[in-house]
């Protein structure tokens, strides 16, 4: 009998439940995460949009008292925002436009900031996740451990949900916090109650499919800065195609409006914006969410940009899922 036994052994203290043991993963990466300067500073600057929708939900909550305010509310959604209708009934009826217009900034704020800034975030952080650690095979010590290919990969999804729950879904919430603080009385929580739910579920459609698709790139490479150009290159590639394919053909026919006050009537001019909608993930996520808040304006249904949200979820989380498999039979 060997005095020092250097085999395995089995493992006789106690094992965390099986929903707990991503959170092993997950904890381990954040930490990494967060030694870096540059990020938490990255995570302070990601917050500062947040105040150009709550001062519009400031001046329409006070736009019956101060006419400078209301002109300034209706004129944002009537030009910028091109929603002509809604800054008519600020004007007539106050109260009933309410819930359209907090909806509107909120969804105006998931869309172009924090758009944004979710794609620089997973571009320069989720390439590392995996291809870190097919380099370096510290996947070898995870799953030294009792740790399952889809634990693992909960457990790095969970870094990445955490950074954008902290610049998305939280500033979102605090901008609905803040509007009902500023509302006259609480009486405005019935009229928009629903809004932090839709919050949540616009955060979930943001976050879902964007995490796999990253996790997908980090995973077909053991060098991250590959990763790292397959991920801008979706996101500029997809938003310029979908431009091009969208709007030249009404470029080219002379049809090109012409500075004006107002919004642009696309449709007169012919100018299907859904047609190419699912080559830009940019686009495609603004249909569903600008659904989800109730807020889609265009013809087309939103079922194909939720299949396609669907199928990136899926087949991503498949092909990751054996990739690990694969590293692990060698």
């Amino acid at each position: 009998m060997p005095v020092h036994d250097l085999g395995y052994r089995t493992w006789r203290g106690e094992r965390a439940a099986h929903f707990l043991r991503p959170l092993v993963v997950a904890r381990a990466g954040i930490a990494l995460v967060f030694k870096r300067r540059w990020l938490r500073i990255m995570l302070v600057l990601a917050w500062l949009p947040v105040l150009f929708p709550a001062f519009g939900i400031f001046a329409f909550e006070y736009s019956s008292t101060e006419p400078e305010l209301q002109d300034m509310i209706v004129g944002l959604v009537s030009r910028p925002l091109q929603q002509p209708e809604l800054g008519a009934l600020i004007r007539n009826d106050p109260e009933a436009a309410r819930h359209q217009v907090w909806s509107t900034l909120i969804l105006m704020f998931f869309r172009y900031p924090q758009l944004f800034a979710m794609v620089a975030l997973i571009g320069l952080i989720a390439p590392l996740l995996v291809s870190y650690d097919l380099r370096t095979k510290a996947y070898l010590m995870y799953f030294s451990r009792p740790l399952s290919p889809t634990q693992y990969i909960i457990g790095k999804s969970a870094v990445i949900w955490c950074l954008l729950g902290m610049v998305v879904t939280l500033p979102a919430l605090l901008l609905y916090g803040m509007g009902v603080l500023l509302s006259p009385d609480l009486s405005v929580v019935q009229q928009t109650w629903d809004i932090p739910l839709r919050i949540f579920a616009a955060s979930f459609v943001l976050l879902i499919p964007t995490t796999t698709l990253a996790i997908l790139f980090s995973s077909l490479t053991a060098e991250s800065r590959y990763a790292t150009f397959c991920w801008f290159a979706t996101w500029a590639l997809g938003f310029v195609a979908y431009q091009i394919l969208t709007f030249s053909p009404a470029a080219m026919s002379g049809d090109r409006p012409r500075r004006r006050r107002g919004p642009v009537d696309w449709e007169a001019m012919g100018v299907d914006l859904d047609r190419w909608r699912l080559l830009s993930p940019y686009h495609t996520l603004g249909k569903v969410q600008a659904w989800i808040f109730g807020l889609d304006t265009t013809s087309a249904s939103v079922i194909p940009c939720v299949v396609l949200l669907v199928a990136i979820t899926v087949v991503g989380f498949w092909i990751v899922r054996r990739r690990i498999l694969a590293r692990l039979s060698v």
